[in-house]
């Protein structure tokens, strides 16, 4: 049963890791235009399934991305869960 079970959760996790490189993808591709450094630590973080550093550099950087709103929102929609605090959410109140 053990076995299932792990096989399971490694389903799942592969799921997750596939869910995080295509969003580093896309932020990899809107990153084309602007070339910023911040945004190639969180892209680097999600490829490496690094999620909880990829959180942390966003609120790290938060204040960086009020200049690009578009990849700000792609952010706080697809890395952070709907109730899960994010870098703005204190704005958002």
């Amino acid at each position: 049963m053990k076995n299932i079970e792990l096989l399971n959760l490694k389903k799942i996790e592969q799921r997750e890791l596939e869910y995080y490189i295509a969003l580093a993808d896309k932020l990899e591709q809107m990153n084309k235009e602007k070339n910023l450094q911040h945004l190639e630590y969180i892209i680097t973080s999600l490829r490496n399934g690094n999620i909880k550093e990829a959180k942390a550099d966003c609120f790290n950087q938060s204040d960086k991305f009020d200049s690009i709103p578009e990849i700000k929102e792609i952010i706080k929609k697809e890395l952070f869960e709907e109730n899960e605090k994010h870098p703005w959410y204190l704005f958002e109140k």
